[in-house]
Order: C-alpha cells, then structure tokens, then sequence
C-alpha cells in the first residue's frame, strides 16, 4: 500500500501509548558534560561506564541528544522542559523561577526529591561558584524557596549527604560531581574522561547494584556534546525492570523528562507536553509484546532527504497512525494523521520546505511509538 501526503502544519493530538512505565521506587540522574557519544562509548578511557552499556540490567541510547549548547540550557531544560529564557552560563536572570519543573511537581504529588551536588559548600548556598562547585549545573536551585513551585533549600545538599542506605533516598533525585569529576573541562583535568569514569565507579557503584533488585533506576547522561558532533550524548538507564540492550529511538532531554512525568503520572512542564516518552526498554509492557511489533522495523529514507521522504511501515492491522516531525528542540513542523493497512505500507511526503537541519519523525500508532531521526538537505 502506498499512500501521498500532502503536508499539514495542524497539531493533532497524541494518541495513547501501548505500553507502561514501571514507578520506581527511587531514580537517581548522575549527569556528566561536555563529551559527545563516540568519545564515551567503547572508549578505553572510561572503562566502567562501558561495562554498564554492556550489563544485561542496562539500555543504552545509540541516537540521544542534547538539545543546545552551553551547559546551564540543557540543565534548565530537562528539569523545567524550557530554557526559561537562559542562553548561557551566567546567573539567570529572574530567578527564583515560578514556572512547572521536575522537582515541584514530584513534591506536590507526595513524592519526594533532592538535588546532591559535589563540594556544595552548605545546604541551600545560592552562590554561583564555591571551589569546584558550579550552580550552572543544578538547575532545582533556580527554583529555590520560589513562591509557586518552589523547591525548598533544604533540598539543595552536598553529595556528602547521599545516603549510604539508599532505602532512604528521596524518589527522584540529581547527582551532579564537580568540575574535576564531571568530565567538564580537559584543561583543568586532561584525563577528564578517564577520571570521571572511576568517578562513577567510585560513588554510584554501589547504589546500581543494590538498584537491580530493589525496583530502583540509575540514569547516566551528559549534558551536551563536545560541540562536535551534533550533540550526541550517551545515556544509559540501569536497574531494576529493564530489558537490556541498545536502543535507537532518538531521545533528548525533554523526552528524558516526559519519560519520568509520565513514570510518576506528573504534569507535562513546558515542551515535554510534546514530547515523546521512553516506552521500549520496560520490561512490563502492555499491549502487543516487543517482539510482535513490526512498527520496530520501520524504515525512513532516504537519509539525507531532499524534496521527499519515504516511511516504510509493517503494521500488524489496520489501523490510524499518527506521523509528527520535529526539529531537536522539540517543535513541531508538521503533524497530520493517515490510515494504515495489514502488511506494509509506504508513505511518502515533501520536504522540500523544510530548511536544511536535522529532524524527528514520531510514528504512533496503538502497536508501537518509533522515531526516527531524518537529515534535510535541500
């Protein structure tokens, strides 16, 4: 079957997704910086974080992005789902603010929440800098003590009050190391990699290991590239409850957001409203089961795409299914739905409006959510 879509620009509605996201128990988010996939993965510099892609408790991202460059955005962003107005490293301007973000939200559905950050001075400091701590990469403190949304400053602590028995930790928190620790800056440490890895290994070990027998998660990503590379980061989930291996559903940090909204039934904060959650790596699904989904096989070419774009698609029955295109900032250039029959389809529509840039291709349908990352040169 084969079917010509004339482009729409109208915002369709998502349908429902097929399959559940576990709650946890406890989530803990380490985020690195500043290097891009290849420089981590299968890299001799960073040999523990590489026997974590290879655990059979791990998903590991092959097509995961960061969304902007410098630091402070990316931070912003995965917690609140916009850059609330910040383009760099500086204090924000505006500040506390008062909009939706990750760590409220958790608090006013009676979970709980903390940010630990390496070398934090005392609990609660607002400072910008205090040796090598750097308020640009934790981002709750924007929110500190805010009237509407608020995080307390009692929230904001030191990595020394991580909990040695995790039982204790809040549901979902932040574990950001310092600037020697983070793989941040290779002129102030040359083997960033290298020393951010026993990092890792040295301080969240243990807790990964109790995770994957105690309905727990550990989340490793990194803020942004090495501005090399398209801004493609390494993210790994670990723990409890995960089917292992890789995955190439490409995923930013405001699909890392919507994931754990809808992992603890949240409130969407800014762009994660159209953002695309982490539903394959789950190993309590609904619905059709991972195997039987022929949506995983879809095909979009040719890549790069000029003037046109073709979708291959295997679908189990007939059915609608929604395609929306996205730039890497989550905004939506076209949305439209089709009808899809038995067997496979292929759907083809113009890009030639499209400016030159890199894009999302979001297929939902009732058997699968697939994306696919699309290249336009025109």
């Amino acid at each position: 079957m084969k079917i010509n879509l004339s482009l729409s620009l109208s915002l369709l509605p998502f349908l429902a997704l097929c399959q559940t996201i576990p709650q946890y128990d406890h989530v803990v988010i380490c985020v690195m910086e500043n290097h891009s996939y290849s420089q981590i993965q299968g890299s001799s510099n960073a040999p523990y974080i590489n026997t974590l892609v290879a655990d059979q408790n791990a998903a590991t991202f092959t097509e995961s992005y960061g969304l902007t460059h410098p630091s402070q955005p990316n931070y912003i962003m995965l917690f609140s789902g916009d850059n609330q107005g910040e383009t760099g490293d500086g204090m924000p301007v505006g500040q506390p603010f008062t909009v939706c973000n990750l760590g409220a939200e958790l608090l006013a559905n009676s979970f709980t929440f903390a940010g630990y950050s390496e070398d934090l001075p005392s609990t609660g400091f607002n400072g910008e800098t205090s040796g090598l701590y750097a308020r640009k990469h934790s981002p709750w403190v924007n929110w500190m003590d805010a009237p509407t949304n608020g995080i307390p400053s009692s929230l904001h602590l030191s990595f020394t009050d991580f909990p040695s028995d995790f039982s204790q930790l809040p549901t979902l928190s932040f574990v950001i190391p310092n600037l020697e620790n983070d793989m941040h800056d290779p002129a102030l440490l040359p083997s960033a990699i290298s020393n951010g890895d026993a990092w890792v290994e040295t301080n969240m070990d243990a807790y990964i290991q109790w995770a994957k027998t105690n309905n727990s998660l550990f989340i490793l990503t990194f803020d942004e590239d090495n501005w090399v590379s398209l801004n493609h980061i390494l993210t790994v989930f670990i723990g409890d409850n995960l089917i292992g291996g890789s995955y190439n559903q490409n995923i930013d940090h405001y699909d890392l957001l919507r994931t754990l909204e809808e992992m603890y039934g949240l409130n969407y904060c800014g762009n994660s409203a159209t953002a695309t959650p982490i539903t394959d790596c789950w190993a309590e699904v609904v619905g059709v089961p991972l195997t039987e989904n022929k949506f995983e096989n879809a095909l979009v070419y040719p890549n790069p795409a000029v003037e046109k774009l073709n979708i291959e698609i295997a679908a189990n029955k007939p059915e609608t299914v929604k395609i929306t295109i996205t730039n890497m900032f989550a905004q939506v250039f076209a949305s439209y739905e089709t009808e899809v029959s038995e067997g496979n389809n292929q759907i083809v529509f113009p890009v030639d409006g499209f400016e030159d840039g890199t894009y999302f291709v979001n297929i939902i349908s009732s058997q699968k959510n697939v994306v696919k990352k699309m290249i336009v040169e025109n």
